[in-house]
């Protein structure tokens, strides 16, 4: 394979640990987004028997259908938006899902009459991030105008928008406020209450409630630099978070260029001297993002080399000038590590003005994934 993606199996158990050990509640584990980059055919094989593991949450019916297909002991909660003529097979398979307005309330009532089976939903409570969901006053309009023949409260949440980026908790804290405000309506209940993300998990005890809703940091990245200073303030030693992903490549071909040379499209790169170059046969087509053109670095016998010209689609050019021994068909890490030397999603997201999350999930599922 000129590339691949190796998981780590251990690292994804290791972190799916620390986030029961630290809200002593089940996770509700996030595989949305081909469980973010990561492949998730892989991560459910992992993760289905985990006893730290008590939900998948997906953002689609395809992703629904795909965890289904690999294991049937954990419940599904499908957290997206759901087209009206996907909910019947929704309702069918016994997913859970958002009840975000109205319309989906009247919609779910009919197929679950159809169907002769409850339609299983989480209420979703919009307490700030103005996205999917309702104002408190309106979702307990909703929850009123519900018929209990046919629809089946699971859960009950909201979702953080401003606990990641910034080390001030004000709006952190009027959301939950909001959220606590609906609660004593499901206080004689089972309804599953859930708000915390992997930020919240670490940060807030007071947001784990049921369950906590995890995310990024199960696959080994603290969510922001931000969250990283805040948890290591409150908590001394911090934790070993473990990621999860290693991409692969190999040298295609190795050449010996003179100064004054241009490398790749543009001409946006020209050498000072005599250099040596190699050619990677990875590109923006992979996940391999354009902006990382002229910014970036690789690992090359453990090396780290920068990146020369601007990435192609389906390649890219290294300068391993500094490093002996080079031929072609060598190993080239993207992201991982190598000796002492460590190439990870935040240094991408860096050099290619992003976050860890986008580097991660837009990863082209076609590259093959291998557990180790």
């Amino acid at each position: 394979m000129k590339t691949h993606i190796t998981i780590h199996a251990a690292n994804l158990l290791h972190n799916l640990r620390i986030f029961q050990r630290i809200t002593r509640k089940p996770v509700m584990f996030a595989v949305k987004a081909n469980a973010y980059g990561h492949g998730l055919r892989e991560v459910i094989e992992i993760t289905r028997s985990s006893p730290a593991v008590g939900y998948f949450a997906v953002d689609a019916l395809s992703e629904a259908l795909a965890v289904h297909a690999l294991q049937r002991e954990k419940p599904v909660l499908v957290l997206g938006w759901t087209d009206k003529d996907e909910l019947e097979e929704l309702v069918a398979r016994g997913f859970e899902t958002v009840l975000p307005s109205e319309e989906h309330l009247k919609v779910l009532q009919r197929i679950a009459t159809r169907l002769k089976r409850k339609a299983l939903v989480h209420l979703k409570i919009e307490t700030g991030t103005n996205r999917l969901g309702l104002a408190p006053d309106k979702a307990m309009a909703l929850l009123q105008a519900m018929d209990r023949s046919k629809l089946e409260v699971r859960g009950v949440y909201s979702h953080f928008a401003n606990i990641e980026d910034t080390t001030d908790p004000a709006f952190a804290q009027r959301q939950l406020e909001l959220f606590r405000s609906v609660l004593p309506r499901f206080a004689s209940t089972r309804v599953c209450r859930h708000f915390s993300s992997s930020a919240a998990s670490l940060l807030f005890p007071e947001t784990h409630f049921d369950m906590a809703r995890v995310g990024i940091s199960a696959y080994g990245y603290w969510p922001s630099r931000q969250t990283h200073a805040l948890y290591l303030e409150k908590n001394k030693p911090g934790i070993d978070l473990r990621p999860v992903l290693s991409w692969h490549a190999k040298v295609a071909q190795v050449k010996q260029l003179e100064k004054g040379a241009a490398i790749g499209y543009g001409l946006t790169y020209k050498t000072f001297s005599r250099t040596r170059i190699v050619v990677v046969p990875v590109g923006y087509y992979d996940g391999y993002d354009r902006k990382l053109s002229n910014a970036s670095q690789v690992l090359v016998n453990g090396v780290k080399a920068p990146v020369r010209g601007r990435i192609c689609m389906n390649m890219f050019m290294v300068d391993i000038s500094h490093i002996r021994n080079v031929k072609a068909g060598a190993p080239v890490i993207l992201l991982g590590g190598e000796g002492r030397e460590r190439i990870d999603a935040d240094m991408l997201a860096e050099w290619s003005g992003t976050i860890n999350y986008e580097v991660l999930s837009r990863l082209n599922p076609l590259i093959p994934r291998m557990v180790i």
